[in-house]
């Protein structure tokens, strides 16, 4: 690549155009594809399970009122990442229509999706525990709700890394949800799971304020992996302002 400069958008649920919501879902499900190709290792999902999906899996996906997807795409210097003031808007409009038309022509690196607010029982499903379990202690003093949030399906492709990429589209994530949780009067509570092997990518998540809160073993059927794996989740608490407030590792 000729640079290191980044734009990250984020990808709308709809348009009125039909022919480029079709697009742009094609680059959705042609980079999904590609991540579960090139890393079968990262994922929970599989090449083989996901390439035989139906069409109104993937428009599903993108159309999903609790998921806001991001990607990131190489730029030319003079064009920086879309600023953040609109926020993570409920239908979805992307943060820069003119990002969002760049990214229709340019070649993804890396995607996250946001999935949230959750309600306890997503919120479980989604860290995969029991709903017993998924009370990490407080986020905040209570003097405002939290709203709880699961990043998922973090990548970034090989010929990306080592840019700190990871930690631009995990900041653009954190920005997001702390403005969203803010237009609400509310704070933020972002959880991820990870294996705890994976140490370069539990790094990056810890460079970017996240700890971890609980660990456990699972059986892992994925490509080229132990028959068991130890998980960890992780968690960054936001406040108004996007400021970590810490999590409670006790």
């Amino acid at each position: 690549m000729s640079s290191t400069n980044f734009t990250l958008v984020t990808l709308p649920k709809s348009h009125p155009d039909p022919s480029t919501f079709h697009h742009l879902t094609t680059l959705y499900k042609s980079f999904r594809l590609l991540s579960l190709r090139l890393s079968p290792e990262s994922f929970g999902s599989t090449y083989a399970r996901e390439v035989a999906f139906p069409w109104e899996t993937w428009t599903s996906r993108l159309e999903n009122p609790l998921a806001t997807t991001v990607v990131a795409y190489e730029s030319p210097s003079l064009h920086p990442s879309p600023a953040l003031d609109d926020g993570m808007t409920p239908d979805g409009v992307p943060v820069n229509s003119e990002g969002l038309d760049a990214a229709m022509s340019a070649v993804w690196l890396a995607h996250l999706t946001i999935m949230g607010p959750l309600d306890p029982l997503a919120l479980a499903t989604s860290l995969h525990l029991d709903p017993d379990l998924v009370d990490f202690g407080p986020a905040h003093a209570a003097d405002r709700p939290n709203r709880q949030y699961v990043l998922n399906g973090m990548y970034v492709v090989p010929s990306a890394r080592g840019k700190k990429l990871g930690r631009r589209i995990l900041e653009y994530a954190r920005d997001l949800v702390a403005s969203e949780a803010e237009s609400y009067g509310q704070n933020a509570r972002v959880s991820l799971i990870v294996d705890y092997d994976n140490v370069s990518a539990r790094r990056t998540y810890e460079r970017s304020g996240f700890e971890i809160v609980h660990r456990y073993w699972f059986d892992d059927y994925r490509e080229g992996r132990e028959a068991r794996t130890e998980a960890a989740v992780m968690v960054l608490d936001l406040g108004g302002e996007g400021v970590q407030h810490g999590a409670d590792n006790s």
